[in-house]
């Protein structure tokens, strides 16, 4: 089996988020009843139905199962061949959150179609990622999530942002797909990655496989005879589990989170738990373990804190992150060898303890690798006495050492086990400048992650096959069996700034922002105290910043908050997740209400949030549907009008809902439609959509009491989005009649898509300026003002965007042309590897009301 280092790195350094908190308090694990199998055992996994593939293009399907007491929001990367961008998955519930367990539901349960762009040959050195973020805050509508461990960049999907995990987070890696067995078989090849650290205990069942490998019975790496993985119920955050040595530590507690100040090492400080005035985490409080570190993940949290050229004779990190993690490029791995003698010892008077891997057996010679290092023993991670074994994962801890035994080969010639990795040696005989280095031992990750890469050239790699190209059904299991010691820090809603604690001053920095919160429409702010000097936990209280933007960005060096929450009729009391975001309204829009649902059926309506409109006063409706999946460019399930509209509005006779207009994408893809009725009441109402088919789908209301009764101007357009010079979508231009006249818009996207076109720059504009850029007019003070994403389940963020509130009076400028636009931004690590052509469809409506003087 090669050698190769884990993509974990790589994709640890472009995220950030990594730490939130939630009100209520830790729960104890739920008490199992007899008759419920332990959940992440192989009966309660069985137990589970099986996923049909969605169509006959997908032969892998994943599912992402929560064994925690806790909720979770599972992750993924945008995975891509060779020559192709990012591809993002999304789950079929249309959601990335995973309930707690609870027997009997599969609330906890993500089910992931593959798609055809994941398999094959990967790009060298990049694998599939799936892993768990606990402890978040987060809100799915504006694509918004901050986490105590394994968050993105601030986002809430992270394989849409084409984003990977930061460090201190358990992986489960894969290639999927690829040609085996003279092209009679495809396999698939996962591991479990804790090289920068693990948070969660995790495991990977392969649900529908060959007990066997096919083409070699004695393969002792194949996955079914492997399993468990890990040791269920247990875990690496509990006391004592991953401890210090050589005057380090490798865990990571809530405390320690703020506790980097800015300009040392580089650490960005990073306040995303909320403290009080003593600097102790707060809402909630607790000071939980968050996760144990690796001795290379130690050197990349919160981020990399050396680099290729750094000083290894005098700087003791450069020296570890050389040992430990390979992550010098300077030092001259990979030459021919037939002693240790033969490779780089020694580089600036320091001992790097390189290998002679001899991977034929000794005498045969090879190349010079990197060497795990272990606390103990090898005898000590072997649960079977006597001999050293190389497998099954289930009963050896530390699988595949030097010269272990194949056990099903113990009589034949290729019984010894010389060819995964090179001898190790013990963290003692890792010193700097004549003293102990920090070691956690790879032993010790391995006493719980018996089956997981805890080192750069780790062996901990599987493979399984279920047949002659027959449907591979995979379950990544979080915490299975739910029985650890160490608490979760509980996931709950973005918090309101307002209710943050005294010493970040939120009254203050709430008047100190309110000119970017007023005529600006800032939707977050960042509550941040200061991290040095006497008042180190104590905000200045004007301090914040004011606007987190409304597309991107983490905010990692203090609390990502709402300055203006979203009624709370409009949040789920279950998980926190808010539903919809009322639009941020112009002076002209007096109420608002919105609403959003994942899979709609004729019996199962799309209800608004409540609104109070005065009796008589005009009300607008935008209602944005997609279908919910595709097939080659193809719609499933087709889009047709709401077969309904009702509520708010008399039923029938003058003031009732009336279509004012309509745009289709492709025919059946997706649909937008503008309605207009008149209110007939002054009481609270909500306003019911009834679809013809099973469609997520989402609607604004808008009451606009000025309006005059003209509609001046409609603009309507659809087409095919493609990459290349010129990356604008355009619902075309209209020129309204008078300055006061209000643009509702909305640019509608369908087809889940590769990931560079799905994060949006800026959009719904007036001016264009220059090629490939669009901003609007006097610095963006007379931008139509975006009021969140409207997320539509099923095709990743950004699908379905709604405004309102677009007029010329703020800027004192006569009717002129306006220009309905979408920027998109590329958003690729390698743009060469990108390629051109079709890659979502999309339309735009946009309409001017006229408003009277």
């Amino acid at each position: 089996m090669p050698l190769r280092r884990p993509a974990t790195l790589a994709a640890a350094l472009f995220s950030a988020s990594a730490l939130c908190l939630l009100f209520t308090l830790l729960f104890p694990v739920r008490l199992q009843a007899e008759s419920d199998p332990p959940c992440g055992s192989k009966a309660y996994l069985d137990s589970l139905p099986v996923p049909a593939p969605k169509d006959s293009s997908v032969k892998r399907v994943v599912q992402l199962i929560n064994c925690s007491d806790q909720v979770l929001l599972g992750a993924a990367t945008a995975s891509h061949t060779a020559t192709t961008a990012g591809w993002p998955v999304f789950p079929r519930s249309g959601t990335w959150v995973m309930q707690k367990y609870v027997a009997g539901s599969t609330d906890n349960v993500l089910t992931i179609d593959i798609p055809t762009q994941w398999y094959g040959q990967h790009v060298k050195g990049e694998t599939s990622n799936f892993w768990a973020r606990t402890g978040c805050r987060y809100d799915p509508v504006t694509n918004r999530a901050q986490c105590e461990t394994g968050g993105c960049g601030g986002q809430y999907d992270c394989s849409s942002a084409n984003l990977g995990a930061p460090p201190g987070v358990t992986l489960s890696e894969w290639t999927f797909h690829q040609t085996y067995g003279g092209g009679n078989y495809y396999l698939d090849s996962p591991d479990i990655s804790a090289v920068n650290g693990a948070n969660l205990t995790i495991d990977v069942y392969p649900r529908q496989a060959l007990t066997r490998n096919p083409t070699n019975a004695k393969d002792f790496h194949w996955l079914a005879y492997n399993w468990p993985l890990t040791v269920h119920g247990e875990d690496l955050r509990e006391p004592g589990r991953c401890g210090t040595s050589g005057g380090g530590s490798f865990q990571i507690l809530r405390s320690d989170v703020p506790k980097y100040p800015s300009g040392q090492l580089n650490y960005p400080y990073w306040g995303f738990v909320i403290v009080d005035g003593n600097g102790n985490p707060t809402m909630p409080s607790g000071n939980n373990v968050l996760a144990c570190l690796s001795n290379c993940g130690v050197n990349e949290y919160p981020q990399v804190s050396v680099d290729a050229g750094c000083d290894l004779q005098n700087n003791q990190n450069c020296y570890t992150w050389t040992t430990f993690c390979a992550g010098n490029a300077a030092i001259p791995y990979h030459q021919s060898c037939t002693s240790d003698a033969d490779c780089p010892q020694n580089q600036n008077g320091e001992n790097l303890h390189v290998a002679c891997f001899e991977s034929a057996g000794p005498g045969n010679g090879g190349k010079c690798e990197l060497r795990a290092f272990y606390q103990g023993t090898v005898s000590q991670c072997n649960n079977r006495m006597g001999q050293q074994l190389a497998a099954p994962a289930d009963l050896i801890a530390c699988n595949n050492t030097y010269g272990s035994l194949n056990p099903l080969d113990p009589g034949g010639a290729n019984r010894f086990d010389w060819g995964d990795q090179p001898n190790i040696k013990n963290c003692s005989d890792v010193m700097f400048n004549g003293n102990p280095v920090a070691c956690v031992g790879d032993d010790t990750l391995h006493s719980v992650l018996h089956g997981a890469y805890t080192w750069p050239n780790d062996p901990e790699v599987f493979d399984n096959t279920s047949g002659v190209d027959q449907i591979g059904v995979y379950q990544i299991v979080f915490a299975p069996e739910g029985r650890g010691m160490a608490p979760i820090t509980p996931a709950q809603p973005i918090p309101s700034c307002d209710s943050l604690p005294p010493n970040y001053m939120p009254s203050a920095n709430r008047q100190s922002c309110s000119g970017t919160i007023g005529p600006l429409f800032a939707e977050f702010g960042i509550g941040v105290v200061q991290n040095s000097g006497p008042q180190q936990w104590q905000s200045t209280g004007h301090d914040w910043p004011c606007s987190a933007g409304s597309q991107r960005g983490s905010g990692d060096n203090g609390v990502v908050c709402r300055w203006n929450p979203p009624p709370a009729d409009h949040c789920s009391m279950t998980d926190g997740a808010c539903n919809c975001t009322p639009p941020i309204i112009d002076q002209q829009v007096t109420n608002s209400a919105c609403g959003r649902i994942d899979l709609v059926t004729p019996d199962t309506p799309l209800v608004s949030g409540s609104i109070t409109p005065n009796s008589g006063d005009p009300l607008f409706l935008e209602i944005s549907i997609p279908c919910t999946t595709y097939k080659a460019g193809t719609c499933l399930n087709s889009v047709s009008l709401p077969t309904s509209v009702t509520g708010c509005v008399p039923s029938q006779g003058m003031g009732q809902w009336t279509m004012l207009a309509r745009q289709a994408i492709n025919g059946n893809q997706g649909i937008i439609a503008w309605y207009k009725g008149t209110s007939n009441t002054s009481a609270a109402c909500n306003v019911t959509v009834t679809t013809a088919t099973e469609n997520p789908a989402e609607l604004k209301i808008f009451d606009v009491p000025k309006f005059n009764g003209m509609l001046d101007t409609m603009s309507t357009a659809s087409g095919t989005y493609t990459m290349g010079p010129a990356p604008d979508v355009s619902a075309g231009v209209t020129t309204p009649n008078f300055s006061t006249d209000l643009q509702l818009g909305a640019l509608l996207q369908v087809n889940l898509t590769s990931t560079p076109i799905t994060y949006w720059q800026q959009w719904l504009t007036n001016s264009v300026i220059g090629s490939g850029s669009i901003n609007c007019l006097m610095h963006n003070t007379d931008c139509p003002r975006e009021d969140g994403t409207d997320y539509l389940p099923g095709h990743g963020p950004y699908s379905g965007n709604s405004d309102v509130g677009h007029n010329l009076i703020l800027s004192g400028m006569s009717p002129q042309p306006q220009y309905f636009h979408r920027h998109a931004d590329f958003v690729v690590p390698n743009p060469a590897k990108m390629v051109l052509g079709s890659n979502f469809a999309w339309a735009g409506l946009a309409i001017y009301v006229e408003l009277a003087p």
